[in-house]
């Protein structure tokens, strides 16, 4: 329990000043999570039944991802990355044509690029949301740790929006779970989570929504906060056993060691995989395209 949580501690603090700092600072996090992620994803994916071979080409893909999101590159150029995601893997696996899972290998290279590249894009994104918010305090606080560059206090707080609903959702759905949790809501990918504990993080991430808006002054309004909050809920909560099938699939029970007392990386931030691009279009659905 207690290197659980020192592990927990560490996290908060390595990624709280970055998320703080904004501009190139947090850019430089969320690549260095996404290439840390993509190794821990290619690791795991080794221990799957056809032991397929990944090209790390999802290294490079995930880092021009990155670029992209923090010098705003226009949509073609995003898209090229994209498409040389997909070719360059396959390209790189021609020499193994005939070898055993060689094609599962190119179809994992894409997936991890994606899996990993596109949260590290959103998030970058997300982080650089123009717009003012009501607390007068976060944007005080975004003068004092931005160097050279915006601050962007209206990106920081829907990054806190994302990243809050996120652990505080699924804080409450290990606790409601482990007190009143009967039935499995996914037994075959991940026998300990059930529905109450999924309802009780719902409820849970709702809450700390309209905390968030109401605190950070997003000026959401507390209908459309929680509707906010239960779907990044929701979403989360597919990250958690979308890295879980991974996991299952491959035999494993953690994706690495990083963390003590947590396993790997991914271990920590697979709902915020599935979480950021979701918070990054919710945001520009809500605030309007020209926010960024």
């Amino acid at each position: 329990m207690q290197a659980r949580i020192l592990g927990s501690l560490a996290v908060v603090v390595v990624g709280l000043l970055p998320t703080i700092a904004g501009g190139p600072v947090f850019a430089a996090l969320m690549a260095v999570l996404g290439v840390v992620g993509y190794r821990e994803f290619t690791v795991v994916s080794k221990n799957l039944p056809t032991a397929p071979r990944v090209p790390p080409s999802g290294y490079p893909a995930i880092a021009f991802l990155a670029g992209a999101g923090l010098f705003a590159w226009p949509l073609p150029v995003v898209a090229a990355i994209g498409a040389a995601a997909v070719f360059v893997p396959v390209v790189a696996l021609f020499r193994h044509a005939l070898t055993a899972g060689a094609a599962e290998g190119w179809a994992l290279a894409v997936t991890g690029s994606f899996y990993l590249g596109l949260p590290v894009l959103a998030a970058i994104e997300l982080r650089a949301f123009h717009g003012t918010v009501d607390a007068a305090w976060l944007g005080d606080l975004n003068r004092l740790t931005a160097a050279a560059w915006d601050g962007h206090p209206r990106g920081l707080a829907w990054v806190i929006m994302a990243i809050l609903v996120t652990w505080i959702a699924d804080t409450a759905a290990f606790l409601v779970g482990r007190q009143i949790g009967r039935r499995p809501i996914a037994s075959r990918v991940s026998p300990k989570k059930t529905i109450e504990g999924a309802l009780g993080g719902l409820l849970g991430g709702m809450l700390v929504a309209i905390a968030v808006d109401v605190g950070l002054g997003l000026g959401l309004g507390p209908l459309v906060a929680g509707l906010v909050g239960i779907g990044l809920t929701i979403v989360s909560q597919l990250g958690d056993l979308g890295e879980s099938f991974l996991k299952r699939q491959a035999g494993v029970k953690d994706s690495g060691n990083l963390i003590p007392g947590h396993g790997g990386l991914l271990d920590r931030i697979d709902a915020l995989l599935f979480v950021f691009p979701s918070a990054w279009f919710l945001a520009w659905l809500l605030d309007g395209p020209g926010a960024r």
